[in-house]
Formats: structure tokens, sequence, C-alpha cells
């Protein structure tokens, strides 16, 4: 029996100090013999929308700073909807983890067009409002009364007067898009917009944007703060716009919301097929965008914290995609 309790009590010993052995490899001899010596490094990628951009990349110089194993690297979407950038076919380099885009209604498109994200969630937000010169108002005021869609369609059908009406291009920005969101909306009277909606106003808004009534600079509010009132007459662009160019300190410049109002509203929206980690580090980044001192920085890229926009104008991917169809046939 004795000897038994002896060869057990040795085998212990052996493995403890065996065991022991491993830890003073692991961490006397790790860089010799390449052994991690921490938790394993996750670099992601984060697609953002061009806009925001500037926001995003001094937040994720703060976050790598106090995440070096977790790194994050920024880049630019390249469309509204950024499907090269997720549809990689090499192996060697996965499709990015994140996507910030401008608008919940562009993650809306996207799924309807193949794109599979999951967990969205704002991290940030803007209005859009009417901008126009005070002597330009005036005048509209004169001829037709407020500023609303209905009083701009009729200037717009008036073949006595021209219509100069600024949005930014639907086509690659959901800006422009949020601008026939509105005026949709409007003309229907509704808070949602379905594509059934968008045919039942297909010569409105012909009528309102078409015969030449749009103009789509590169840069529209930047157009209005140098050129002046040959601009155009009036243009509906987001506060973040109207505020970048700084015409929300004119005092010959009028901005007010828009009715129907559309939010932008920064969704952070996660890749369904990135790998559980992957999936994790990009949850941490996107927390650490809606920490307070992230979303106080927003002001200083003139955009406002998540969650402050008021109720805006409900619409499906389907509506999304069936107003861009429009815009290839109604805006020339």
């Amino acid at each position: 029996m004795q000897q038994n309790k002896t060869v057990f009590f040795s085998i212990v010993g052996v493995a403890i100090l065996i065991v022991f052995g491993l830890f003073i490899i692991r961490f006397f001899l790790a860089d010799s013999l390449d052994l991690p010596t921490g938790p394993r490094e996750i670099e992601i990628e984060v697609v953002v929308a061009p806009a925001i951009k500037p926001w995003v990349d001094r937040a994720a110089r703060d976050y790598n700073q106090a995440n070096p194993n977790s790194p994050v690297t920024v880049v630019a979407a390249n469309g509204l909807i950024p499907n090269a950038q997720f549809q990689t076919t090499n192996p060697a380099t996965p499709p990015p983890a994140a996507w910030l885009a401008e608008a919940s209604f562009v993650i809306d498109l996207a799924s309807n067009n193949g794109l599979q994200f999951e967990d969205v969630q704002p991290v940030a937000s803007t209005s859009l409002a009417w901008g126009i010169y005070n002597s330009k108002l005036e005048q509209f005021n004169q001829d037709y009364g407020e500023l609303t869609w209905q009083n701009l369609h009729t200037k717009g059908t008036n073949t006595d007067d021209v219509l100069k009406l600024v949005i930014a291009a639907p086509q690659n920005s959901a800006e422009g898009i949020a601008a026939l969101i509105s005026a949709t909306a409007g003309h229907l009277g509704t808070q949602t917009l379905s594509g059934n909606d968008i045919s039942a106003a297909d010569s409105w808004l012909i009528e309102t944007f078409g015969n030449r009534n749009t103009l789509i600079p590169a840069t529209p509010a930047g157009d209005f703060a140098t050129k002046g009132v040959s601009a155009g007459d009036v243009g509906i662009l987001t506060m973040a716009s109207w505020r970048n160019s700084r015409l929300d300190t004119r005092a010959d410049f009028t901005i007010t919301p828009s009715q129907p109002n559309v939010n932008l509203d920064y969704p952070f929206a996660i890749w369904s097929g990135s790998q559980p980690e992957v999936k994790a580090a990009a949850r941490a980044f996107r927390d650490f965008l809606l920490e307070s001192n992230q979303q106080n920085a927003l002001a200083e890229f003139f955009y406002d914290p998540a969650g402050t926009g008021q109720s805006g104008v409900q619409v499906d991917g389907l509506a999304v995609q069936r107003l861009l169809d429009w815009t290839n046939r109604g805006l020339r």
C-alpha cells in the first residue's frame, strides 16, 4: 500500500513540474519560441459613409490607442451601397466587419440587394431642412405663399416661371434620396411610404423635379455659400450640410426644417457573415462611438447625437429602390 502511495504522489509531482515548466517556457522563452503571451489580436475594418468619416476617423484613432489588440481601420464607402466591398471573393481578404451607413432606409435597400446585416444601431443623426436666401424667400412668399412642397410644385408647373430646386445626388447619397422621400410623403400626406406610393406619385414627381427644375451640383450647400442667390431658388439638404458651409450663421440666409421631415440616422450595422469574435470587436467599437465623449464630439463635425432627431417619414427598401428607379427616368 505504501508503495502505491509513493508511485501516486510521484506521478502527481511530475505533472506539477511539467505544468510549471510550461509556464516558465511561455513567459520567459515566448519571444524565442514565437508563442503568444496575451489575447489574440483582432483587427477589423469598418466601411463608413464619406460625409461622416472625419468623425469616425478621429474616434478610431482614440479607440486604437486604448485598444491596441483590437485595432479598427476605417475606409470610405465606395457608393451608396458598398456592394463590392462586402462581396469579396478573396478568402485571404475577409469582408469588413461593419458598415456605418447614412440612413436606415439605405440598410433596407442593401438588404433587398442581397447584403445581410444585423444588430443595426444608429450612432449619429441629422435632419432634412430647407435653405434659401431671404430675398428669394420673400419673392416666393409673395408669389406662392409659404415654402411647401405643394407650392413648389405650383411654381414648377407654372409655364411663366422657372423653378431651380437644389438637392444632393440621389444616385449616391441618402441626402438626395431623403429629398425625394420628403416630397413624395408631402404630396401624399403620409408619414409612411411603400413601393406602391412611389408609383402613385410618379407624375407629380416629374412635374416637380423634372423638366429641368432640379439642380444637382457636386457641392450643393457649398454652391449656396460661394455663388449666392445664383446657386438656385431653394435647396433641401441636411442640417449637417448647411452647418458645414456655415450658412446657419448667415443673416441673409434662412434655414427651416422640412415638412415632412426625413432623418438620416447613421446606423452602424454588423456584417452577418463575420465570425463571432469579429462581430464582438465591431460591437465594441460601436459602443465606443456611443460613449458620451464621442457623441459630444459630433457637434464639431456638424452632426447631432444619436436619437435626437425629430420623428420623420418611415420608408422601406422597396420604396427607396423605386425612387432610385424614378430618378434614372425623371431627373435629366
